[in-house]
């Protein structure tokens, strides 16, 4: 069979390069016909993503080129790490047209280019697989409901004439085609109600997505259903091969993961918040209240906010006394552990773990229905209150501690220990409607990967296609 070539260009924020480099993983381990390149571009200032890449090692027929750091000074306008993020991935453009201009018009045909696979918030290389009339697939590493959302609102607009950020800010419950519940207003993450993060952001992006020749999703048939049969037929195909896992960094916390293997199975409460994840002092000590009350056993990944003229990432903090209770550091000292970074996947690995109080990125979502670790969720930023909506009301898979949090918000209200304290108690209840519904979801999780399951199939039908181009 003819040798092919795949170029993978995730966008340059950790969890979309981890997943990206799990999806060539899973392509070159099915078809022995294909080698995938993998462009590693990466955020100035952000410590954590440029570790995480740099730690990416090469597997036989997947290559990393990795980029320099482009110098932070080019980006000083940029007001979040969104437009940064997307002011890095433009920069690149002529950059990467050059690359593929090199692949195509090589002399070594024996490895033929046969598609650009693009992160969803690299849409600007589209344009690049175009001018060597190359087919572009979209690797959209967020859930179908959200990619149904995003359509949706960009159809309202764009076809109707709706004010999208004025819809959002609305008092009405919102019927959205991917969704079965009626969504709240308050749980339409920043993104829509922003004017800039949606007209220039994600409307655009949006747009973009109907001109690839597919859409690649991180999830599954059997968890999304609903979501998938809502697309109307402007949307192109759409193929769904998860669940994937993004690759653990090295871990460097041996102490807390020795510690949790010593402890009873599911009796041990994580609570992480994802790499941008903070919380100014004062909900910091409601949520050590809660933790203390709750009396079980804890891993707390806890950091600094980012300072006012930084780079917009949090920092780890070197005295955690100056946001805790007094005290509470020896109160807890034989139950729990305050740290900083955390090697997520190990911890929600172990048996140990019973509990996750997250920020609800999806792959956070995805790890804990592949291990079974029930989620109680606290979203931040990004799309994580439609994930946490969507995992509380419609699927059953979690608790709520809350839906509405957002750190971009000014006026956000603080969580109290109470509720934090409530949502702890039902994430670690052994016998929770909840925890038996992950459960079962964690084996349909499994099956779908396997051979005759849905996303095996799916991604089967993706390699046929790209093939089919030859």
């Amino acid at each position: 069979m003819e040798k092919v070539e795949l170029i993978f260009i995730p966008s340059p924020l950790m969890g979309h390069a981890g997943q990206a480099v799990e999806l060539a993983r899973l392509f070159v381990q099915r078809f022995r016909h294909l080698t995938i390149t993998v462009l590693v571009m990466k955020l100035p200032g952000d410590p954590i993503g440029t570790d995480y890449t740099d730690s990416l090692t090469n597997d036989n027929r997947i290559k990393f080129l990795h980029f320099p750091s482009m110098d932070p000074g080019l980006f000083q306008d940029c007001p979040t790490v969104g437009f940064l993020a997307d002011a890095v991935i433009n920069h690149h453009k002529p950059i990467i047209k050059e690359l593929v201009a090199t692949r195509v018009n090589g002399s070594d045909r024996a490895c033929r280019l046969g598609a650009l696979v693009v992160d969803m918030f690299c849409t600007p290389m589209i344009d690049v697989a175009k001018e060597f009339n190359l087919p572009s697939y979209v690797f959209f590493t967020s859930n179908a409901a959200f990619l149904g959302i995003m359509f949706h609102f960009q159809t309202l607009q764009d076809d109707h004439g709706h004010d999208v950020t004025r819809l959002a800010q609305s008092g009405t419950e919102l019927l959205v085609p991917g969704y079965a519940s009626p969504v709240p207003p308050s749980v339409l993450p920043y993104l829509f109600w922003h004017k800039d993060q949606w007209s220039k952001r994600f409307i655009r992006y949006a747009r973009k997505y109907k001109e690839a020749r597919g859409i690649i999703i991180n999830t599954f048939l059997e968890l999304e259903r609903h979501a998938l049969q809502s697309y109307d037929d402007k949307t192109p195909p759409i193929y769904t091969v998860g669940p994937l896992l993004k690759p653990e960094k090295p871990s460097s916390n041996d102490e807390v993961l020795k510690w949790l293997k010593s402890q009873p199975k599911s009796s041990v409460l994580l609570l992480c918040f994802g790499s941008r994840g903070w919380f100014e002092a004062e909900q910091v000590r409601e949520i050590a209240v809660a933790i203390e009350k709750s009396g079980y056993r804890f891993i707390w990944s806890l950091r600094r906010p980012p300072s006012e003229d930084g780079d917009g990432f949090p920092r780890d903090y070197t005295d955690y006394n100056e946001v805790l209770p007094n005290g509470f550091l020896e109160r807890t000292t034989e139950r729990g552990k305050v740290v900083g970074w955390v090697p997520q996947t190990e911890i929600l690995a172990d048996v140990a773990t019973g509990g996750f109080v997250s920020h609800c990125g999806w792959n956070s979502v995805l790890e804990s229905l592949w291990y079974g670790v029930p989620v109680a969720t606290w979203p931040m930023y990004g799309e994580q209150q439609l994930d946490a909506f969507q995992m509380v009301k419609d699927l059953g898979l979690a608790v709520e501690i809350c839906l509405d949090y957002n750190q971009m918000n000014k006026n956000k209200r603080q969580v109290s220990a109470e509720d934090i304290e409530r949502g702890i108690r039902e994430v670690m209840d052994g016998n929770s409607v909840v925890r038996a519904e992950m459960k079962k979801m964690q084996a349909v999780s499994r099956t779908a990967l396997e051979e005759g399951g849905s996303s095996f199939a799916s991604l089967t039908s993706l390699v046929d296609d790209i093939m089919q181009l030859s």
